[in-house]
């Protein structure tokens, strides 16, 4: 139609939940054309990992697109991005779509990325500064921050940055 929703659509679409005790309306799949309005708080999930990135290398996207390790590092890891254990971040991706994931890892400054993956190929990270990271903060937290960008099937323009809070 015209682009606009109406009440009967929600009713007869199965796919579609409404909570009403928390105003929450579960549209999977949404995709919007368009300029979109999204007024008043955006929230997003956390996906908080009690243990180290170094032992929890795939990053799968159906969690989230920020995701949160509480035991501090103590070796280099390489994150693998993917959708999910059965689903390539490839296949959720056309060309020309961009995502924007973050990595946030309890500071030890032995413990850093090495590498970045997706889908379990090595990607060429361009990190703002211009230098990947050598060690990690001394405490807190390090976020990793990356722009992925699809180019063509399985290859990926990434931008990253690396900031210490120590």
């Amino acid at each position: 139609n015209n682009g606009s929703a109406t009440a009967e659509t929600f009713r007869t679409n199965t796919s579609l939940t409404y909570n009403p005790s928390t105003t929450t309306l579960n549209l999977p799949n949404l995709a919007v054309s368009g300029s979109s309005d999204f007024s008043g708080l955006l929230l997003e999930e956390v996906e908080i990992t009690a243990g180290k990135l170094s032992d929890n290398q795939n990053i799968e996207l159906a969690d989230g697109m920020v995701h949160l390790f509480t035991t501090a590092e103590s070796t280099t890891f390489t994150p693998n991005i993917i959708f999910n254990g059965s689903t390539t971040l490839n296949s959720k991706m056309a060309v020309g779509q961009s995502i924007a994931v973050t990595l946030i890892v309890t500071a030890n400054a032995s413990g850093y990325i090495a590498n970045l993956q997706i889908d379990g190929s090595n990607q060429t990270v361009n990190y703002v500064g211009g230098s990947a990271p050598s060690s990690g903060g001394s405490s807190g937290v390090d976020q990793y921050s990356f722009n992925i960008i699809k180019t063509a099937a399985n290859t990926y323009t990434v931008i990253g940055q690396c900031l210490k809070t120590s």
